[in-house]
C-alpha cells in the first residue's frame, strides 16, 4: 500500500512547487451561523487544494468508459499524473475545513490497483445516512436477478367464487394507473364468468405487520420520510394503511369496469384458489437504479425484505438484516464495527465503517451485470447532472468534477455522506467514502465533503 512520505505534509509551497505540485489558495467564505443553513450559491469553500501541475499539451482526449460508467466523458485539461503522495496530501489538507472537523471517515482507494491512497479516521464508524442504499442495491443484486418483476396478483377463491383478493408482493411501484390495468382484465374475466359484483380482500401478508425500526424516528412517517413497510400497497403513499389505500383504488377502478364491491376488508388469499389477472412491476434493475437516483426510502425498505424474501426468509426487520449480513459475508466485503436496522440509511442507529462501504462500491463497479444496473446513467447521481447531484457540483471549487463523480449521497440532520466513483483528469477510477457526523451547517458540510471528491478527480482551478 502507498505510503505518504512523513514530511511532505509539512513543506513550504516552494518546496511543493519544486516537488511537482501545484498550491491552490482558494478564499474563505462566511461562517455559517446558527441553525439554519447558507445558501448552497453562498457556501463556503476549502482553504487549500493540492494537485499536479498538468503538462502541456493538445485538445483534450476522450476518456474510455468503463462499461458505460464514463462514456464520452472528455478531459477538461490536459492528462495529469497523479500520484499517490499527490492525492493523500491534497485530501488531508481539503479534510482540514472547518465545516468538517473531527467527524469525518474517509478513504480513497485506486480501483485497478485495490490500493488504499488515503485513510481518514477509517477505524471510527459513522451514521452513513442514505449511503446504506448502496448495500442494500448490492444485497438485493446478489440475491435476484435484475430482469425480475414483483408480482401483485388478482385471485378468487375456488370456495367461494363471489370472493376476491389482491395479493400483494412486496411491489413499491404500484402505481393506481397500474391496478386500473388490472382491474380492466379482471372485470372482462369475471363478467366472462357471468359475475358483476364481488367482495373485495386485500392480501398483504407476503411481509410482516409494520414496524418502526431501530432507530426510526415516529416523524419519520407522519413527515413523509418512509411509508409503513406492508406486503401491499400504493407507491408513494403517506398514510396510516397503504394495504387498504391500494384496496380502494382497485375497487374504484372495478367499479368503472363494471364491477360492484359489496366488501372492501383484509384478508389472507386461500390455499384454494385461481388467479384471475397480474400486474407487474417493472425490471428489479430499474427499480434498484431508480433508488439509488433519487435517495428512495420506501423502495430501499421494500427491496431489502423483498431480497429476503426470495432467499426463502419470513422478512422480518431482523431476517432482512440477516440475510444482508450473509451476503456480505459470502462476498468477503468487511463489517468489523457494521451495524445496520433498516435498508434507506433512516435509522440512526446504523454505523458504517468507511472500509465496508468502498468494498461494495468497488465489488459493484467490477462486476459488469453489476455496474450495468447501478452505474448507468439513469442509477447512482452524477456530479452536477442527474438525481441528488443534480444541483451540487456548481460553485468554484467543486465545478471541475462534474459529470466524473458518480456517488450515493446521504443527508440527515447531522450528517453528510457522499460515497462512489471519481474518474481522476489522468483517466483512472478512483472507489472513495466520505462519512461526516456531527456537524449542523448542512450545506457547508456538503460543499466541503464535494471538494474531497473534486480533489479526488485531481482539480485544479
Amino acid at each position: 500500500m502507498p505510503s505518504v512520505r512523513k514530511g511532505l505534509a509539512h513543506m513550504s509551497s516552494r518546496s511543493l512547487a519544486a516537488a511537482g505540485l501545484t498550491v491552490v489558495a482558494v478564499a474563505s467564505m462566511s461562517t455559517v451561523t446558527g441553525g439554519a443553513p447558507a445558501a448552497a450559491a453562498t457556501a463556503p469553500t476549502p482553504a487549500v487544494s493540492v494537485v499536479s501541475r498538468p503538462a502541456a499539451a493538445p485538445a483534450a482526449p476522450v476518456v474510455p468508459g468503463s462499461a458505460g460508467s464514463f462514456a464520452g466523458l472528455r478531459l477538461a485539461a490536459a492528462v495529469t499524473t497523479l500520484s499517490p503522495v499527490t492525492i493523500s496530501t491534497s485530501l488531508s489538507s481539503a479534510a482540514r475545513s472547518a465545516y468538517l472537523g473531527p467527524y469525518l471517515s474517509g478513504m480513497v482507494v485506486d480501483r485497478a490497483s485495490g490500493s488504499v491512497l488515503w485513510s481518514h479516521r477509517a477505524a471510527r464508524t459513522r451514521m452513513p445516512a442514505s449511503t446504506q442504499k448502496v448495500l442494500t442495491a448490492f444485497t438485493v443484486l446478489q440475491t435476484v436477478p435484475g430482469s425480475d418483476r414483483i408480482e401483485t396478483r388478482a385471485l378468487s377463491s375456488r370456495a367461494n367464487p363471489g370472493n376476491l383478493y389482491l395479493r400483494g408482493g412486496g411491489d413499491p411501484t404500484l402505481t393506481s394507473s397500474r391496478l386500473g390495468v388490472l382491474a380492466r382484465s379482471v372485470a372482462a374475466r369475471l363478467k366472462g364468468q357471468g359475475r358483476t359484483n364481488v367482495a373485495l380482500y386485500v392480501d398483504d401478508t407476503a411481509f410482516p405487520r409494520p414496524s418502526l425500526a431501530t432507530g426510526w424516528k415516529r416523524s419519520y412517517i407522519s413527515g413523509r420520510e418512509v411509508q409503513w413497510v406492508r406486503g401491499l400497497t400504493l407507491a408513494g403513499y403517506r398514510g396510516a394503511d397503504g394495504t387498504m389505500a391500494a384496496g380502494s383504488a382497485f375497487r374504484a377502478h372495478l367499479k368503472a369496469n363494471g364491477i360492484a364491491v359489496r366488501t372492501l376488508a383484509r384478508g389472507a388469499a386461500p390455499a384454494g384458489r385461481t388467479e384471475v389477472g397480474v400486474t407487474r412491476s417493472p425490471r428489479i434493475g430499474s427499480i434498484v437504479g431508480t433508488m439509488l437516483r433519487v435517495s428512495d426510502n420506501d423502495q430501499a425498505e421494500y427491496l431489502l425484505r423483498y431480497a429476503a424474501l426470495q432467499d426463502g426468509r419470513f422478512p422480518t426487520w431482523s431476517a432482512a438484516l440477516a440475510h444482508q449480513r450473509s451476503v456480505l459475508a459470502k462476498a468477503g466485503v468487511p463489517t468489523g464495527g457494521y451495524r445496520v436496522y433498516d435498508g434507506s440509511g433512516l435509522s440512526r442507529s446504523n454505523r458504517m465503517p468507511v472500509r465496508t462501504l468502498t468494498s461494495v462500491i468497488g465489488k459493484l463497479h467490477a462486476d459488469p451485470s453489476d455496474r450495468a444496473v447501478v452505474f448507468a446513467p439513469g442509477a447512482m447521481p452524477r456530479a452536477g447532472q442527474t438525481g441528488t447531484l443534480r444541483t451540487r457540483y456548481r460553485i468554484a471549487a467543486t465545478r471541475c468534477a462534474a459529470g466524473r463523480v458518480i456517488a450515493k449521497t446521504g443527508t440527515l440532520n447531522d450528517v453528510v455522506a457522499l460515497a462512489g466513483v471519481a474518474r481522476g483528469v489522468d483517466g483512472r477510477d478512483r472507489i472513495f467514502a466520505f462519512l461526516e457526523n456531527g456537524r449542523r451547517e448542512t450545506v457547508a458540510a456538503r460543499n466541503a465533503v464535494d471538494a474531497l471528491a473534486a480533489v479526488t478527480v485531481g482539480c485544479r482551478r
